[in-house]
């Protein structure tokens, strides 16, 4: 039954479907552009979800991405959800003390620190908790201070093997708003 599809479900279809159709297109500054078709984003995705599953996480755990919108939170995103996790995105504008908050409160197991501009990034990196393990992505802040960076992970990490069967009454994603962070 259709109904029954999860996000995850629907997007391996359309990898069947459309293998090598351009899916993103990430901008590098300048006229540079990445293309991702969606079997690179799949590969991709599939290789963080192994180093992922390398950290030998509890179930279920959540996940932070903290970044603007870009190719490499997509991918995380679906790295998070294969790995049975589930993701938190952190606003990229937020205060240490909001920053902090969200990432204690969500029990956040792993950092994705993204996309993000000079300021509010020397505010917010005062609010990552010692001990959490944190990746940098591509175009992150100079000074992310990552314990990995993407490219350390996609060079090193084996493709997880078998992607947990999600079901659509799983918590996929945890959104902090203002009114729910009482910030």
């Amino acid at each position: 039954m259709a109904d029954d599809k999860t996000f995850l479900d629907i997007f391996y279809a359309n990898v069947e479907k459309f293998g090598d159709r351009r899916f993103m297109t990430q901008p590098m500054g300048g006229d540079d552009m990445k293309y991702y078709t969606f079997r690179e984003t799949l590969a991709e995705a599939k290789k963080v979800a192994g180093y992922i599953e390398s950290l030998k996480l509890p179930p279920k755990s959540q996940i932070a991405i903290c970044s603007k919108n870009c190719a490499w939170w997509i991918i995380a995103d679906l790295a998070c959800w294969m790995t049975g996790n589930v993701s938190v995105p952190v606003y990229p504008t937020l205060t240490a003390e909001t920053t902090r908050y969200i990432l204690e409160h969500s029990e956040s197991k792993l950092i994705f620190i993204g996309k993000l501009d000079e300021h509010p990034w020397g505010e917010m990196k005062n609010g990552i908790p010692k001990g959490i393990p944190t990746v940098a992505f591509p175009l992150c802040p100079k000074d992310h201070g990552a314990d990995k960076t993407w490219e350390e992970i996609l060079s090193a990490a084996e493709p997880i093997k078998e992607p947990t069967k999600r079901t659509r009454d799983e918590m996929a994603t945890i959104i902090y708003t203002s009114g729910s962070t009482g910030e």
